[in-house]
C-alpha cells in the first residue's frame, strides 16, 4: 500500500535532520505549520517547537506546575529559558520556583533575565552548572543604572558567554573566593551600555576570548570616560576578537584617541566603530596575529590619503591591505552591510 503522503514516510532521521534545518533558518510559526499536520510530525517537531520557553515572573507558577505534569515528558527538549518582564516582587519572593524550575529543565543552557534592579538577588540562588549561556538586562530608567556585581553569579559555575545590557559593572577587592569562578569560565563577554569604575577592568576574566563592547547614544557620556580609553588602550591580552562600536554618526563626535592592540598577540578579528580616520602608525602597531581589521566610518574623507588603496569592492568601497596577510575593510557607519568588503589576501 502506498503511503497518502511520501514525506511523511521518510525515516525518522531524515525527518529530524529537516526539522533541524528549519529550527535554524526559518521562525517558529513554519516550525508549528509543519508539526500540525499530522501525528508523526508532531511528535517529532514538539522537540523543536519546545526548545524555548518565554514567561513572566506571574506566570512563573503556572509554568512550574505544568513542568511537574503536563509538560514532563518535553523537560529533555527545553534549551532555552527567558524572564522578559522584569519584577522586583517575583526577583525576591519566587527566585526558588526559578531555581526549581532551572533544576528539573536539566537541559537549560541559556537563561536570560529583565532585571527590575541590580543582580544581588542571584546570589541566594543554589549551584548551576548546566547554564553556559547568560543573558542579563537591566530594566531600570537611564538616570538609574543598576550594579552588577561579579560575586552575585557565583551560582552559575559554568557559565562560558555572558551579556550583560545596561549595569554598572563591579568586583569587590580583594576580590571574594565565590567570584572566582566565572571570572576563570567566562570566554565570551558582551557588553551593552555599561558603566564601571576602577579597579574594575576586563582584564579580571582570565580566559576572556572574546570582547564585545557596543555604547549608543543612551550611554555616550561614558565614551568620554578614562574608563573607557583606559580599555581600548589595554585590552585584555587573552582575546581573540575584539568589537568596540561607539554609535557617534558625526564625524565631530567621533574619537580621535584609538585602541592599542600591540601586546594582544592571539588577536585574529577587530572591529571598530565610532572613531576618526587612524593614522598609519595604528596600522604599524598591529600585532602579526590580527588577520582582519574593520573600520567604519561616517564620511568619505575617511578615505583620503595617505591610505593606499589595493582594490576595491562590488559597491565601490576601496580596501585597504598592509603587511602580507592582514585584510582591512572600510565600512559605512550608516549602512555597514551594503559597504561590506571582500576578503583580500596580500
Amino acid at each position: 500500500m502506498v503511503p497518502s503522503c511520501v514525506f511523511t514516510a521518510l525515516p525518522q532521521e531524515i525527518l529530524i535532520q529537516i526539522f533541524s534545518e528549519l529550527d535554524q533558518t526559518s521562525s517558529k510559526k513554519d516550525l508549528q505549520s509543519l508539526a500540525f499536520t499530522c501525528k508523526r510530525l508532531h511528535a517529532i517537531g514538539q522537540q523543536f517547537i519546545i526548545s524555548e520557553v518565554i514567561v513572566s515572573w506571574h506566570l512563573l507558577d503556572i509554568f512550574h506546575a505544568k513542568v511537574q505534569t503536563s509538560l514532563s515528558p518535553l523537560i529533555p527538549y527545553i534549551t532555552s529559558f527567558s524572564i522578559t518582564i522584569p519584577s522586583s516582587w517575583g526577583e525576591w519572593h519566587r527566585s526558588e520556583v526559578l531555581q526549581d524550575v532551572l533544576e528539573k529543565c536539566f537541559n537549560i543552557c541559556f537563561l536570560q533575565l529583565t532585571l527590575s534592579g541590580s543582580s544581588k538577588w542571584l546570589q541566594y540562588l543554589s549551584p548551576n552548572t548546566n547554564i553556559r549561556k547568560l543573558k542579563l538586562i537591566s530594566s531600570q530608567a537611564s538616570s538609574r543604572i543598576a550594579l552588577f556585581d561579579v560575586a552575585d553569579l557565583h551560582a552559575f559555575r559554568a557559565i562560558e558567554e555572558l551579556q550583560l545590557d545596561y549595569f554598572r559593572l563591579q568586583c569587590e577587592y580583594p576580590i571574594e573566593e565565590r567570584a572566582v569562578p566565572l571570572l576563570n569560565t567566562v570566554n565570551v563577554l558582551e557588553i551593552l551600555n555599561c558603566e564601571w569604575d576602577y579597579p574594575f577592568n576586563m582584564s579580571l576574566f582570565r580566559s576572556l576570548k572574546v570582547l564585545n563592547v557596543y555604547y549608543t547614544i543612551k550611554s555616550e557620556a561614558f565614551t568620554f570616560s578614562e574608563r573607557l580609553k583606559n580599555l581600548a588602550s589595554h585590552p585584555p591580552m587573552t582575546v581573540k576578537r575584539l568589537i568596540l562600536h561607539l554609535d557617534l554618526f558625526s564625524p565631530v563626535r567621533q574619537k580621535s584617541w584609538y585602541p592599542s592592540l600591540r601586546e594582544c598577540t592571539d588577536l585574529e578579528f577587530v572591529s571598530l566603530k565610532g572613531f576618526r580616520r587612524p593614522p598609519i602608525e595604528f596600522f604599524e602597531a598591529l600585532p602579526d596575529s590580527l588577520m582582519v581589521v574593520e573600520l567604519y566610518f561616517a564620511s568619505k574623507n575617511f578615505f583620503d590619503n595617505p591610505y593606499v588603496i589595493t582594490s576595491y569592492d562590488n559597491a565601490g568601497g576601496p580596501i585597504i591591505s598592509k603587511y602580507g596577510s592582514k585584510t582591512i575593510r572600510l565600512m559605512r557607519s550608516n549602512t555597514p552591510m551594503a559597504l561590506a568588503a571582500r576578503d583580500v589576501r596580500l
